[in-house]
């Protein structure tokens, strides 16, 4: 439980900083949030990414052209301790789903590892043997998380199947993040966007949107 204090103090050190720059600020579940402002139109993008990858998702974003607005959120959970003691290996519904009912984004780009455009998720279920695919043997891991600021919550590491229409970029497409029904589900337009290249892949988008 030791590193909760250590990552607010982070987190909070890195809001310190950004706030310098744009209005941004912590929400409850201890996602760091950035609000970037674009041309006329457009509507909001909420771009989610881990907080582990703030610097290179900044780099992205600078000097990036976009209508409307870019919430950006830097997803702490995936560095969050749970009670049972067991690491987490990628980030949680809850802070998401938490996001999205509060701001309600015209759409949401989940930056993911690899490269181009995540269009949908297969299903599928972390056990105690790892992670498979929804239907195979073995109970999803029931845990509880406790946020950086201190807030603790359930996750249930199961997450059904989801995909989006294609969209017109030259973009490589690959398997899309498992958080991706999350939006989905509350009918927000959901597609991944992988880490790697990403400016490029930003850049794309956003001549869409």
């Amino acid at each position: 439980m030791g590193m909760v204090p250590d990552l607010l103090e982070r987190l909070s050190e890195d809001l310190e900083v950004l706030s310098l720059h744009t209005r941004a600020y912590l929400d409850e579940f201890g996602t760091l949030l950035c609000y970037l402002e674009g041309g006329r139109g457009g509507g909001t993008t909420l771009l989610h990414a881990p907080y582990a990858e703030a610097l290179p998702v900044l780099q992205a974003l600078n000097g990036l052209a976009f209508r409307g607005r870019v919430l950006l959120a830097l997803d702490p959970s995936p560095l969050s301790p749970t009670l049972e003691g067991l690491p987490l290996t990628g980030p949680t519904r809850a802070p998401l789903e938490h996001l999205l009912r509060r701001h309600r984004p015209d759409r949401l780009l989940l930056a993911f590892p690899g490269r181009g455009l995540g269009r949908g998720f297969p299903g599928g279920k972390e056990t105690e043997e790892g992670w498979r695919p929804l239907g195979a043997e073995g109970e999803p891991l029931h845990l509880r998380v406790r946020s950086p600021t201190g807030l603790v919550y359930p996750e249930r590491r199961a997450y059904p199947a989801w995909e989006s229409p294609p969209l017109p970029v030259d973009l490589p497409e690959a398997e899309g993040p498992y958080l991706g029904g999350v939006g989905r589900a509350l009918g927000v337009p959901t597609y991944g966007v992988g880490l790697v290249d990403l400016k490029p892949s930003l850049e794309a988008l956003f001549r869409l949107f």
